[in-house]
């Protein structure tokens, strides 16, 4: 008898205390990052290649961090998504929602001329639909240069000490 109601406990407290390694990673719904450009300068035929080689690195940091990432032209969500997320006002958490994502992640590189960018990516639980929302991380970066190297160096930086600089199990 004693012996059952010891494989009992153990079985309840292994139902109750999962490894680490065996919880699932959040998932995250990824847009692509946006370039809101009022620099008044001619505008750059790379900017849109550009904009997808580092939304496709902030991708790959974010997965390498942990979490389970779905961009945004990948999802169940992708003919919904506005074409720009600047002024949606939370429509990207209804959509991470619907998509069935933990967390969004939004982004948007603003260029006030060719020496001085700004680059912004937040991280939001999706909530429960009562317009929770809760933001998990704000990064931004003021950026020299308006090439690959910059923009490439400000994603990696803003992974490295904003977005993964909290331990999964605090996020």
């Amino acid at each position: 008898m004693e012996s059952a109601a010891m494989a009992a406990l153990s079985l309840l407290l292994s139902t109750f205390v999962a490894p680490a390694a065996a919880q699932t990673p959040a998932k995250i719904l990824l847009f692509d990052l946006e370039l809101v450009d009022t620099s008044r300068e001619p505008a750059d035929p790379d900017h849109a290649g550009r904009l997808e080689r580092v939304t496709a690195l902030l991708r790959d940091g974010l997965k390498d961090g942990g979490y389970a990432v779905t961009g945004v032209r990948d999802s169940a969500v992708a003919m919904e998504a506005p074409a720009s997320l600047y002024r949606c006002n939370g429509c990207e958490r209804d959509l991470g929602r619907r998509a069935g994502a933990d967390i969004v992640v939004t982004g948007f590189i603003h260029k006030i001329s060719t020496l001085i960018l700004n680059m912004q990516i937040i991280m939001r639980r999706t909530g429960d639909g009562s317009g929770d929302g809760e933001v998990i991380a704000v990064a931004n970066a003021d950026i020299r240069g308006d090439n690959e190297r910059s923009w490439r160096r400000g994603v990696e930086w803003l992974l490295r000490h904003r977005l993964l600089a909290v331990p999964p199990s605090d996020r």
